[in-house]
């Protein structure tokens, strides 16, 4: 059986949708997390699914904090991890746990995000391959990673798949230590994706369609926001899998581009989010690491 874990934050007509599609007879337990909302977000749940289990957490954490506080609730045997902006279906959730039934040594699957209005592929949401050095610095001057071919409707293994539905077997995903609770946004998929491709095949599914909004968390945060999670996230990244080549091409790339727009920087919050980010370019480009938080 499957549990699903949802995390939310001020989002409450979103994830009231969200959860309203979570009907599957496959699902042992719906589990939210409300990370910290103001906006009634409980209290609305409660009224209106109220078998829904709810974990509340009295301040905004980072998104892996929140699913690991979810996913040490529950006891399925295959795990869901939702954004509140995915609406699932039956057949989406069938089709991901049978691909994880059919293929053994698979040990994740990830759905294939559409349009909610016209069902449409979300190519910015496609499978791409994991990020080096060059492509993280590449980024800086807004050249993404090309996706990923996808031809057909076969389950096919995969680097990194959209992570913002995934459905990960509960042994493996324990065994690689959970969502790594240093990330605060950006970069923990392609974090989990990459330890959990260490222990078994990771599989994006074309025939498991599940609706997605898109953008509905960042399109929450500020310019500054975005670039203090975004950025520190890239630097986790390359601390952790890129090795002492990847840190040295990394990490001076962002501690170069901070600079440049610190001083450009017309508010204080930008330039203190630039001057984090230049702090822990530096510490990385050192072998000391991105400061803990």
């Amino acid at each position: 059986m499957i549990d699903v874990v949802v995390a939310t934050r001020d989002s409450r007509e979103l994830v009231l949708r969200c959860v309203e599609h979570l009907r599957s007879p496959l699902l042992e337990r719906v589990l939210v997390v409300d990370n910290g909302s103001n906006d009634g977000t409980a209290e609305a749940l409660r009224e209106s699914r109220a078998e829904v289990e709810l974990v509340r957490l009295d301040e905004p954490q980072g998104l892996s904090f929140a699913y690991n506080r979810g996913a040490a609730a529950g006891s399925g045997e295959l795990i869901l991890f939702l954004n509140d902006d995915v609406f699932a279906s039956d057949d989406g959730i069938s089709e991901l746990a049978s691909a994880l039934q059919t293929h053994s040594t698979a040990v994740a699957a990830a759905g294939r995000l559409v349009d909610p209005d016209d069902g449409r592929t979300q190519k910015e949401y496609l499978p791409r391959p994991f990020p080096g050095s060059v492509a993280l610095a590449a980024s800086l001057v807004g050249r993404s990673r090309p996706p990923m071919e996808i031809e057909g409707s076969a389950a096919v293994t995969v680097d990194q798949p959209p992570g913002a539905c995934l459905l990960v077997r509960r042994s493996a995903f324990e065994a690689v230590g959970r969502w790594h609770e240093e990330y605060e946004f950006w970069f923990e998929d392609v974090d989990l994706a990459r330890r959990l491709a260490a222990v078994g095949d990771v599989l994006f599914v074309p025939a498991a369609a599940f609706p997605h909004v898109g953008g509905a968390s960042a399109g929450r945060l500020s310019q500054p926001e975005v670039v203090a999670r975004h950025y520190r996230g890239a630097l986790l990244y390359a601390e952790r899998h890129l090795g002492a080549g990847g840190r040295a091409i990394t990490a001076p790339a962002y501690a170069l581009a901070s600079a440049a727009r610190l001083v450009t920087a017309r508010d204080a919050e930008a330039r203190r989010a630039y001057s984090r980010v230049l702090r822990d370019a530096t510490r990385v480009a050192l072998g000391r690491g991105v400061r803990r938080r």
